[in-house]
């Protein structure tokens, strides 16, 4: 059984041992974007020797990162928080407490936000309800071709860019995969500008290209990551820790 989840590795515990009780059979916790890495990397055949990541965008963002095969979880299982990576020292404010993060500029909700914030745009396209149905019609109005919808998405992405760039420097990733929900309308519009923006930035772009790629099912990425685990969790329980 497996219960993709965020937070904090102190909770997964409790929500883990919980789960197991009740259903009485082993329990796997994992983070969404962490699991969406891991069915991306199974799924596309990556080779083992790949510094590989995958960049989750829902309401919040995410990432996950898989290397030499395994998904690098960090010291307190916390890895992959590229939504609170700062692209600007005094910009907006952020509940985790740091300034400036991408997740207040790019996210699902920061575009929501935005979209709403403007009055014609918001009018005319009626972004009432949650989030993630003011989204969808947000990014289906910008790849139909409406300029305030696509300037809305275009900006986001170019957000999203700086942030990814920092993190593909860091780490010297070879290969991105987008996924999440908010890939799943508008993804091409964030793909080709992150392509851009990685061909022009990138540190190593002159050792190697950066890959760009597409989920094929960016809104059931964690749920089929989560198969993934289970399938990795019976052959290489090394490399899955955390069952319940």
């Amino acid at each position: 059984m497996v219960a993709p989840t965020a937070g904090p590795y102190t909770e997964w515990g409790t929500i883990g041992d919980q789960l197991s009780e009740l259903l009485k059979l082993p329990v796997l916790v994992e983070n969404d974007a962490a699991a969406a890495a891991l069915g991306e990397f199974w799924s596309r055949r990556v080779s083992r020797e790949q510094s590989f990541g995958c960049v989750y965008l829902s309401t919040g963002i995410g990432a996950g990162m898989v290397f030499g095969g395994a998904l690098f979880r960090g010291a307190s299982f916390d890895a992959g928080e590229l939504g609170h990576l700062s692209i600007a020292y005094d910009g907006r404010p952020c509940p985790c407490g740091n300034q400036g993060c991408v997740e207040r500029y790019a996210s699902m909700t920061a575009s929501v936000d935005t979209a709403r914030a403007h009055p014609a745009l918001a009018a005319r396209l009626r972004l009432d309800g949650s989030v993630s149905s003011a989204y969808d019609t947000l990014a289906r109005a910008a790849v139909s071709g409406d300029p305030d919808a696509f300037g809305v998405i275009e900006d986001a992405a170019g957000y999203l860019s700086v942030a990814v760039t920092s993190m593909v420097n860091l780490l010297d990733l070879g290969r991105i995969v987008l996924t999440g929900p908010g890939v799943a309308v508008a993804g091409s519009i964030y793909a080709r500008r992150l392509r851009s923006h990685l061909a022009r930035t990138a540190h190593a772009r002159s050792r190697h290209e950066v890959q760009v790629e597409l989920s094929a099912q960016p809104r059931n990425a964690a749920g089929i990551g989560a198969a993934a685990l289970v399938v990795q969790a019976s052959i290489a329980p090394g490399h899955t820790p955390g069952m319940r």
